[in-house]
């Protein structure tokens, strides 16, 4: 490695980056709750598909049960008995939420819920399912009642594991975040996140809230569990999300080249695209480079740096 000890290299950043911009958040607006109780006009005899505004598809078990939550009335369940088609392969559940503005990013959506398992000998899989404004599934989460684990999928249909699991008849306080702003999505069981700023999409979809819902999923469709899910206490909140002063790009000096030139490390969001100056008097500035770090940061080199007493550089936005 060449160099020399008395030559001064500075490197300067400044706080120019315009990238995908960090949101700050607004109070939130609850804009849809509900507890299935009696005075909400549901009715114990029906369906909960068809009541409230639910709409489903499927013909499985869906209702609604009486203080299998103490003291909390009237909750719905999905599952128990089986569809009435037998090439039916699920049955699911939604709640199309309405008066959600565009400014309106982030979506909050809160259940309680527990899984009562089957006396059959047969277990299905019961899932949370995200939908956009054009009816395109974004992210799943999906309950396993063989071997009670908790796993996901984004819109790869890929399915991971979160590395949790759960137990039948445990109340889970089940809690989804959505930034439609920032394409992420975490949900945590009380004060544990179990999915971590996942994507929301990976293939460029609207990114806009449509309903989230429960989905029982037949194993077996000509053998479906008796399980079934409990749920109660679904709120839907939203917040209006402003931009924040973006964060700066960085410029790190890293060293000596063989050929005698100075290497520069940048980094910055990677949807941004940025111009590297340098100066020998911090009043002259001259273009050395544009680049696109990306995920992975992006090496520059200044081969005449070693021509000069003393070089500066800086960094800013290409806009």
């Amino acid at each position: 490695m060449r160099g020399n000890s008395e030559r001064v290299i500075a490197a300067f950043w400044l706080a120019l980056s315009i990238g995908q911009p960090a949101t700050a958040l607004c109070q939130a607006r609850t804009v849809y709750h509900t507890g299935f109780e009696a005075k909400q006009d549901f009715d114990i005899e029906f369906t909960l598909m068809g009541q409230g505004g639910w709409q489903g598809e499927g013909t499985g078990g869906n209702g609604l049960v009486e203080d299998n939550f103490e003291g909390m009335g009237q909750q719905a369940y999905l599952g128990y008995w089986p569809a009435e088609e037998v090439d039916e392969t699920y049955t699911s559940l939604w709640q199309p939420v309405k008066g959600i503005g565009p400014e309106e990013t982030r979506i909050t959506v809160t259940v309680l819920l527990m899984f009562v398992d089957s006396t059959n000998g047969h277990r299905d899989d019961f899932r949370w399912t995200l939908y956009n404004d054009n009816v395109q599934r974004l992210v799943t989460l999906d309950f396993d009642n063989v071997t009670r684990n908790i796993n996901y999928a984004l819109d790869d249909d890929l399915f991971l594991p979160t590395g949790y699991s759960f137990e039948y008849e445990a109340l889970y306080d089940l809690k989804f975040v959505m930034d439609f702003a920032a394409n992420t999505w975490t949900v945590s069981v009380g004060d544990e996140d179990i999915v971590s700023k996942k994507k929301l999409t990976t293939k460029g979809s609207s990114l806009a809230f449509g309903d989230i819902g429960p989905t029982w999923v037949y194993r077996d469709p000509e053998n479906p569990g008796n399980n079934y899910l409990v749920f109660d206490d679904y709120q839907v909140m939203t917040e209006r999300s402003t931009p924040l002063p973006p964060s700066p790009p960085t410029l790190e000096w890293t060293g000596w080249v063989e050929d005698g030139g100075a290497l520069l490390r940048l980094d910055g969001s990677d949807e941004s695209g940025y111009i590297v100056e340098y100066s020998g008097d911090l009043v002259n500035w001259h273009i050395l480079e544009a680049a696109k770090p990306g995920d992975t940061g992006a090496e520059i080199e200044d081969i005449d740096a070693p021509d000069d007493e003393q070089r500066f550089y800086r960094a800013r936005t290409a806009d």
